[in-house]
């Protein structure tokens, strides 16, 4: 069995992946896109003329850059021993959650509901997904409430 962990910030979705990941001697890859969709939300007109625009879309791209930089520290805390392989991607976080379940032959995804990545904190990821998916999909709470 093979499981794939879509991250954001929800530790609750990484700890069902490690518990079912140990529990079933399954091989547990987890995923970290950095969004790169912020050009096409923002728009073209918005704040035209000035470097606002632009600074906040690099403001963007590197709080990505940060939050990636100490997942695999917070990644093995969490895991507490099993292997695990994280991957990271960019682009519309969707579309790559699905390229790399199309590339992995994987059986089940993970993921927070709602998920919290990007502008997907915006839409509702999961939705978009179902019709889509070649796997099973385990939705993880993202909070009590």
């Amino acid at each position: 069995m093979r499981i794939l962990l879509a991250l954001d910030e929800s530790t609750r979705a990484i700890d069902e992946a490690v518990k079912l990941a140990a529990e079933r001697g399954a091989g547990l890859t987890a995923l970290f896109v950095q969004d790169a969709t912020w050009h096409d939300y923002l728009g073209s007109d918005w704040l035209s003329g000035s470097n606002a625009r632009g600074g906040y879309i690099e403001w963007a791209a590197e709080h990505d850059m940060r939050e990636a930089a100490g997942l695999p520290e917070m990644l093995r805390e969490r895991t507490k021993g099993i292997d695990f392989e994280l991957k990271v991607a960019s682009g519309r976080v969707p579309e790559e959650i699905l390229k790399e379940l199309a590339s992995g032959a994987y059986d089940l995804l993970v993921m927070a509901q709602p998920f919290r990545r990007g502008l997907e904190v915006l839409r509702d990821t999961a939705a978009g997904l179902v019709p889509r998916l070649p796997c099973s999909l385990y939705l993880v709470r993202a909070q009590d409430g």
